[in-house]
């Protein structure tokens, strides 16, 4: 009998929340294991969007048996193999969580077959411990906007904040590659006193717009001194985009992850021209892309 799982995409840092805060968003990946008698290994077919560059990949090294394999060596169970089937609405390699899509749905896939499944908890730690950081996996798992840092004594301490509904989100995935490497090598390794205690005000405040539902905050909250002003350079017309989203009506934008797609945080009435004016800023100089008008995702993965 196949299982299948589906896994929202996910937006990390959410502007100064470098590494600690994800938010979900309401665009999947679905995943379907099919158990093959006989199986030792796992293979794969993939549908949509950058199937054609999964396809060119090493099954031995994607990430959903991977994690399906984990799962089953800490229960320690016997590992179950097959046919796991991918349809693929989330851009790969475009700051949206796609790989993190990946682990948590090999755990979800894995989870359902032992006799002693983990909770949601321990799935999140072994998710964060394959990925090395909680801010997309945690959102993927478990929904909504999540802030998470790892504590070396206390471990993965995190807290669920739930999104506004009256909130979207208009989200820009240019035809440019941005690999997450990459991005994190033009990070500076420190940074002027000044400009971490910025950080840190405005990821506090963008928590506090986000609980007491006031989004007029969020031009400022969603500012960042710490990894925008560099990956920004990665991103052909990156300011320009921001400029458009503003002035057609956003409350603020940001890098979605390590990019290369842009995200605005926008009302209802305005998503829909938000998009559209980022959308033609791309165009206009030439470069493809993709718009979508998403609500945040409040439930993260699940069985369907």
């Amino acid at each position: 009998m196949s299982i299948a799982v589906r896994v929202p995409a996910t937006s990390a840092n959410c502007g100064p929340g470098f590494d600690s805060l994800g938010l979900a968003l309401a665009m999947y990946n679905t995943f379907t294991f099919t158990p093959m008698e006989g199986a030792d290994t796992y293979s794969y077919t993939f549908q949509g969007l950058g199937a054609d560059i999964l396809e060119q990949e090493n099954p031995e090294d994607n990430l959903i048996g991977e994690s399906m394999k984990k799962l089953f060596a800490v229960v320690g169970e016997e590992g179950v193999f097959g046919r796991i089937d991918v349809s693929i609405a989330i851009p790969p390699a475009r700051g949206l969580g796609s790989s993190s899509t990946a682990i948590v749905a090999g755990l979800m896939l894995a989870n359902r077959l032992v006799k002693k499944p983990l909770s949601k908890e321990a799935m999140l730690e072994l998710a964060n411990e394959m990925e090395g950081h909680p801010d997309n996996v945690a959102p993927a798992l478990l929904g909504d906007l999540i802030c998470a840092v790892q504590d070396g004594a206390a471990g993965l301490c995190y807290g669920k904040i739930s999104v506004p509904d009256s909130l979207r989100f208009a989200v820009v995935v240019p035809d440019v590659l941005v690999s997450t490497e990459y991005a994190r090598s033009v990070l500076p390794t420190q940074i002027a006193h000044k400009k971490a205690v910025a950080n840190v005000g405005r990821a506090a405040l963008l928590v506090t717009a986000l609980q007491q539902n006031k989004p007029e905050l969020l031009a400022v909250a969603l500012e960042d001194m710490l990894h925008v002003p560099y990956r920004k350079e990665l991103i052909p017309c990156c300011d320009e985009v921001f400029a458009a989203a503003r002035e057609a009506g956003a409350y603020g934008s940001t890098i979605s992850g390590s990019g290369s797609t842009l995200i605005a945080y926008c009302n209802e009435s305005t998503a829909h021209q938000v998009v559209e004016a980022m959308v033609q800023v791309f165009l206009r100089n030439g470069i493809e892309c993709i718009g979508e008008v998403l609500t945040a995702d409040a439930n993260g993965a699940d069985y369907i």
